[in-house]
């Protein structure tokens, strides 16, 4: 993926957007807040040209949709991202309560609680990442959420208020790579780490996958220390479904016995990685909300 493909966003809005929209979702409910979708989201599509582009080729290129079905997919996905959107900002508001998480699996996470070692949740931009952090209230291990450093003041301050109230720390994506260290201490202490594995921010650290039948590149950097420090790691997907409904999946990654090279167990984590992805995206194909050329283009 070339360096112009790489997304660089941000959360939208503004700092004054974004207090609005704290302010209201504190006293909305965020059901009864997706009406201001209607008129924002045809500006959205008129104006916000590459994003459009991007996830009119996912369709069209990589699941192979017609054209009119691309775009009829792409208003979909559209109005779904705006609505996980006023889900996130809800959540930091502090109205976690109103939101129904279905877990299909919990002893998959509970059994590895029950153990000394440290444990990566290795999540996507699919659906609802944000939910995690108010769904692991437990007294077993600490929980460090990796998030991306370049956010506004607003938002970092209300993520760090919102997930201190669960216990959760902030591990904040550097230049410097000093959050390197934090995931790596967290990890010796036996705790938990939630972080996002499926865009690069720069990284050199990479590796070419076929993913949904189109080479696409993804970062190995979380998958190179757990290799190294041998934690296991599960990939987590928080899908929305109707109103405030969310459904959680989690998927253990596991290495294969007598396999014992670094290398060999990075490229084991990530290809059942990425096979969660494709798995889950056969299933909620509307909830990829990378809205940039992810796939290799040339």
């Amino acid at each position: 993926m070339a360096e112009s493909q790489q997304w660089r966003g941000k959360t939208a809005g503004g700092t004054f957007g974004q207090k609005f929209l704290f302010f209201a979702l504190k006293h909305i409910k965020a059901k009864n807040f997706y009406f201001v979708l209607y008129p924002i989201i045809p500006f959205c599509l008129l104006f916000a040209r590459k994003a459009n582009r991007a996830i009119y080729n996912y369709y069209h290129r990589i699941w192979g949709y017609g054209k009119w079905e691309a775009f009829k997919a792409n208003v979909r996905t559209a109005f779904t991202f705006g609505r996980v959107v006023i889900d996130k900002f809800a959540l930091l508001a502090g109205r976690s309560e109103q939101f129904q998480v279905s877990i299909q699996n919990p002893e998959v996470f509970e059994k590895l609680l029950s153990q000394d070692k440290g444990v990566i949740l290795a999540g996507s931009h699919i659906g609802n990442f944000e939910l995690l952090g108010h769904c692991l209230k437990q007294d077993s291990k600490p929980v460090n959420s990796v998030i991306y450093g370049g956010e506004s003041a607003v938002m970092q301050a209300r993520r760090s208020s919102t997930f201190g109230e669960n216990n959760v720390k902030l591990i904040p994506v550097a230049q410097d790579m000093s959050h390197l260290f934090a995931i790596k201490n967290a990890l010796d202490n036996g705790e938990i780490v939630t972080i996002l594995c499926d865009r690069l921010f720069g990284s050199n650290k990479k590796k070419r996958m076929d993913f949904l039948g189109h080479p696409a590149d993804f970062p190995i950097g979380t998958f190179r220390m757990a290799a190294q420090l041998e934690v296991p790691v599960i990939s987590v997907f928080l899908i929305k479904g109707k109103g405030s409904q969310y459904n959680g999946h989690l998927v253990p990654l596991t290495i294969p016995e007598g396999v014992t090279s670094v290398t060999e167990k990075v490229e084991n984590l990530l290809r059942q990685y990425v096979k969660t992805l494709e798995d889950t995206l056969r299933q909620n194909p509307e909830q990829w909300f990378n809205f940039y050329e992810f796939w290799e283009t040339q």
